[in-house]
């Protein structure tokens, strides 16, 4: 059992942080939400980034609370230790194959236990959560980088950019392309108009 397939080398990832990438993303992507007016979303999206400021690396799925202090072990589940080693793990090789009976082994369970473990702390399967990881990954890379969606796929663990689009939009609910572009509008429209009140303060000051 694995999930994803690619080269071990990740040049995109060498140029920072993949929970800062992380981060970014969701926090871009709560300003669009608010902006269209959806409180729910944005509040959803900065629960998550504060989530992974806190060091809890979290399920894949946006809508998961944070809050400070220690997280209750849900019962059959996996020990805070163990939910950062896997964490850690699993970011350590995104780009490759990530094989469940390997990941069960890094804990020292066997795989039937580990599934059940997995899905008890963090509300879904191994699979599903590292798929979700990946795509949470490769939107931090598509707004902080100007790499092309097939070498993102690559570096995000993904066989090719099909696969890529086709998991991204089940997750997302749209295609890498239409959110890049979307997300990078909204953050020139800012920038625009930081620019423009800036030029209207210091006009205003002068006179």
């Amino acid at each position: 059992m694995s999930d994803g397939a690619a080269d071990s080398h990740n040049p995109l990832l060498e140029r920072g942080s993949r929970d800062l990438l992380v981060v970014t993303a969701q926090l871009v992507d709560a300003a669009c939400r608010a902006r269209d007016g959806d409180g729910d979303g944005a509040r959803a999206h900065i629960a998550r980034a504060v989530s992974l400021l806190d060091g809890y690396a979290g399920p894949g799925a946006i809508g998961q609370t944070s809050h400070r202090g220690p997280r209750p072990i849900p019962r059959g589940g996996f020990a805070a230790w163990q939910s950062r080693r896997l964490a850690a793990h699993v970011d350590a090789n995104l780009t490759g194959k990530l094989v469940i009976r390997e990941l069960a082994a890094s804990l020292e369970l066997s795989v039937g236990h580990f599934c059940r473990a997995f899905k008890r702390t963090f509300g879904m399967s191994a699979r599903i959560w590292i798929r979700h990881r990946r795509i949470e990954l490769a939107q931090g890379l598509m707004l902080t980088t100007g790499a092309s969606l097939s070498e993102i796929a690559l570096s995000c663990g993904m066989s090719d950019q099909s696969h890529f689009t086709r998991t991204f939009r089940r997750i997302v609910g749209e295609t890498p392309s239409s959110w890049r572009q979307a997300r990078h509008g909204a953050i020139e429209e800012r920038v625009t108009e930081l620019a423009y009140a800036g030029a209207t303060k210091s006009a205003i000051e002068r006179n």
